[in-house]
């Protein structure tokens, strides 16, 4: 079967934005991995900043 010039290319545009969908797909689900290990890192940070504290015996100068 004899494909046109333009179904050749609605064809090409079908799989350019199918892949442009999934790429973007891909890289958001990244960047939400990424930002979700950093949260749980700052709230690392926060939790092991509470508490009670003994003053520091050492004197720091200038």
């Amino acid at each position: 079967m004899k494909l046109t010039k333009s179904a050749k290319i609605g064809i090409s545009w079908a799989f350019i934005t199918a892949g442009g969908l999934y790429a973007f797909y891909l890289s958001k689900r990244s960047i939400d991995k990424q930002r979700y290990e950093h949260m749980k890192v700052r709230e690392r940070i926060r939790q092991s900043n509470t508490g009670e504290y003994e003053p520091s015996s050492r004197k720091f100068t200038n």
